[in-house]
């Protein structure tokens, strides 16, 4: 093959191949040599005093396959030396960095590989080392972080009718928590940031500008009153929603408290019931199988109390899933309530004030 079509192969316009140096079933080794003549001082950023001065010992690169083959580049590694400045240094290349024996494209596609599956199965495509990849991964991880957050945050201030999600996590249950930001129109993570007191959230805001910048349609979080104070401080024109995934789990902690408190006072036969099929009482019945239906039922006809909190939940689960309109929520949500203040409970009754002190936020 001519060489004016080999030079187009490895698409490096920096360098000029001379020759092919070998070739077989597995590898070409190819001989190159930079395009240009010198390169500017790294301290000067001028080429006029600059002058070459000897050559270190040849590189050899690896880099993208060539004709199902693996590839190496050998190339010079000119010494030179800046008489203004009074400084030595080596040829710099931009397909690969100092001191390094794979090209940068090489190792952008083997840590791509590695990331849409393994080091292991990228390693055994390019028949390297497993070791050499995750090393390369680990190298190019904290440049993809900071690409994909850029990424993230763009995307969130392009989004139109963005809606944010706030919500805490905890690093030691009961005594550190963090809090994370999303994009759930994205299904992106924005930033994380630690605590979750009010202080500590109004301290991000201050420090992070980009956050004020974001203009969101509305902000789903749960019902903790320091999210709710904060959002409306940074976004009052923002509709605050309360995910159904708290709202939910405060309706189920009521249903177990209930049954928890119907058990005390039942037959050791009726608390074994009750005690063992106790997760029953979470689902949406239409989940259920129709096996499980029946033990349900048995569950429920022990007490009426539990039959009536039970009801309450999977309104409350109805009410979610066929409102058609806001105007409908409302008068549904009303109701529910109305339900549950029927139910002589205090479980009940605390979720219900927890409701409310959220609807009276929102």
């Amino acid at each position: 093959m001519p060489l004016q079509y080999i030079n187009e192969m490895p698409g490096l316009p920096e360098l000029h191949l001379h020759k092919i140096v070998s070739i077989d079933a597995q590898e070409v080794h190819l001989e190159a040599s930079p395009v240009a003549y010198k390169q500017p001082c790294p301290l000067c950023d001028s080429e006029q005093h600059v002058k070459r001065d000897g050559r270190n010992k040849p590189r050899q690169i690896w880099h993208l396959s060539i004709f199902g083959r693996k590839s190496y580049l050998h190339v010079p590694s000119p010494r030179l030396t800046c008489t203004r400045c009074g400084i030595c240094f080596v040829w710099r290349y931009d397909f690969v960095g100092p001191k390094q024996r794979y090209s940068r494209a090489f190792r952008a596609e083997t840590v791509e590989q590695a990331l849409g599956s393994t080091s292991a199965h990228s390693a055994r495509m390019h028949d390297v080392p497993a070791s050499t990849v995750q090393r390369m991964h680990q190298d190019a991880l904290p440049i993809e972080s900071d690409r994909l957050v850029e990424q993230a945050w763009r995307e969130a201030k392009d989004t139109p009718g963005l809606v944010l999600g706030i919500d805490d996590f905890a690093i030691k249950k009961g005594h550190t928590y963090n809090t994370g930001i999303h994009n759930l129109r994205g299904e992106t993570m924005l930033d994380l940031l630690a605590g979750r007191k009010l202080d500590e959230l109004r301290t991000y805001a201050r420090q992070h500008p980009d956050f004020l910048a974001l203009n969101p349609k509305a902000v789903v979080m749960d019902l903790a009153q320091a999210y709710h104070t904060w959002i409306s401080e940074c976004f009052p024109s923002a509709i605050r929603i309360a995910d159904r995934f708290h709202v939910h789990g405060y309706v189920i902690e009521s249903v177990q408290e209930v049954r928890k408190s119907v058990q005390q006072t039942r037959s050791p036969r009726a608390k074994a019931i009750l005690k063992s099929r106790y997760r029953l009482l979470n689902p949406p019945v239409d989940s259920l199988s129709e096996k499980s239906k029946a033990q349900l039922e048995n569950l429920l006809a022990l007490s009426p109390l539990l039959r009536s909190v039970w009801e309450w939940k999977e309104s409350f689960s109805q009410w979610y899933d066929y409102s058609s309109n806001v105007n409908i929520a409302r008068l549904g949500f009303t109701r529910w309530l109305e339900h549950g203040e029927n139910i002589d409970h205090y479980a009940v009754r605390s979720t219900l004030k927890t409701c409310e002190n959220g609807r009276m936020r929102s």
